[in-house]
């Protein structure tokens, strides 16, 4: 057996030598004592730790069924299996093969299961959809110490393989976007908030973002943006933005512009002017980061998201919103930001094009999951005279709505 699910179990690993308890083993197991946990087990009969701790964590919640659990540890048991003889990963010690492994290997595994093992797609997209939970539950968010234990996330993009049922984008709308700025009174705070909605930046590669960058952006005379063989024009409402963007299949970083109004760069053009941020910049030069959290640190990854997940709260709290709102939804809401424009290419194709450009997608594949947005629920907003406001415009009246009064940080 690989696996083993306790509920409420004793549990007898004294005499136990094929058990290695990695330290970051965080279940709190005492010997002949009662538990209810998961353990997962490798080949060698060694704990898996990430994978246990993250499937304990479900359990003991009690929102995921037993019989779910099970099949989440054999999803794994499978593709450690795979991992096992993979090239570069095999030598990896217990689960660390999770914190390198890189979207490309899923799509190598996830074609090896259908084309040598023969499984079928709703099988494959099980999986596919295991790995993608953890990855965006467990590892790739802040945990107990306020950090991520993986800052890049393989998955996201989406999912690798695919779902055999087509879901819709889950993206930040405006009202929520809106609510999240109105329930912090740091202007530090809604300046970073607002540039992810207006950038389409993951949070890894906000963390890149300089003042420099933005600098740069805002006095540039660039009016077109060339996109492979197409040549993108530019409304003078935008800037092109350098992006350093994520690490790619060879870790290399993959360079990049996207577009971003010039009222959310002029928002963070007010608040480097502010005295507490030209203090604390200082220190760090020419580099000095775009973003710097209430300690003067650049932020991480991981602070980005307990952000988020704080000003969620606060909403949630204050009923202005009705769901938590994830750091991908408002990437995802960029996306529809731009295919509702108007002012941005007049074909939808364009449109698609100049999104994948901006987020940084290898593949047209990859966007056109946005050809599903829900008009209806995030449709385009029209004035009194029935004209529909631009990206650019919508972002003038959030910054009007959300106005800091005492803009110190």
């Amino acid at each position: 057996m690989r696996y083993k699910l306790l509920e409420g179990e004793k549990i007898h690993l004294e005499e136990s030598e094929a058990i290695k308890l990695d330290n970051e083993m965080q279940l709190d197991v005492q010997l002949d004592t009662e538990v209810t946990g998961v353990v997962v087990f490798n080949s060698k009969h060694q704990v898996l730790p990430k994978i246990s701790n993250w499937l304990t964590e479900k359990l003991r919640g009690g929102l995921t069924p037993p019989g779910t659990i099970i099949t989440f540890a054999k999803n794994f048991s499978y593709l450690f299996d795979y991992l096992d003889e993979h090239r570069t990963l095999k030598h990896q010690q217990l689960d660390d093969a999770l914190l390198d492994i890189q979207r490309h290997t899923f799509k190598e595994y996830f074609n090896h299961l259908r084309t040598k093992k023969g499984l079928a797609s709703t099988t494959v997209s099980n999986r596919d959809a295991t790995y993608q939970a953890f990855f965006n539950e467990y590892l790739c968010i802040a945990r107990y110490n306020g950090e991520a234990l993986r800052e890049d996330n393989p998955y996201d993009e989406g999912l690798v393989f695919g779902s055999p049922k087509s879901k819709l984008v889950e993206m930040c709308s405006l009202d929520e976007l809106t609510a999240l700025l109105q329930s912090t009174p740091h202007e530090s705070e809604k300046a970073l908030v607002q540039f992810m909605y207006d950038s389409g930046l993951r949070r890894t590669e906000v963390t890149k973002v300089k003042k420099q960058h933005i600098d740069d952006a805002m006095n540039s005379e660039q009016h077109r943006l060339i996109i492979d063989e197409d040549t993108v024009s530019i409304p003078s409402e935008y800037k092109a933005v350098y992006v350093a963007g994520s690490k790619g299949r060879r870790r290399e970083i993959k360079e990049r512009n996207t577009l971003t109004s010039i009222q959310t760069l002029g928002r963070l053009k007010r608040y480097f002017a502010s005295p507490k941020y030209r203090l604390v910049a200082k220190k760090f030069g020419v580099d000095a980061p775009a973003f710097l959290n209430s300690q003067g640190n650049p932020y991480t990854p991981g602070s980005i998201g307990k952000l988020l997940d704080r000003l969620s709260k606060r909403a949630l709290k204050k009923s202005l919103i009705k769901r938590h709102i994830h750091p991908h939804m408002l990437r995802h809401g960029f996306a529809g930001s731009v295919l509702r424009s108007p002012d941005l290419a007049s074909h939808s194709i364009d449109k698609l094009v100049l999104v994948q450009h901006c987020l940084g997608h290898s593949s047209i594949k990859t966007t056109q999951i946005y050809t599903q947005l829900p008009y209806d629920i995030y449709g385009r907003v029209a004035n009194k005279d029935g004209e529909i406001f631009t990206r650019a415009q919508l972002m003038e009246q959030l910054n009007t709505q959300t106005k800091t009064k005492k803009a110190s940080k």
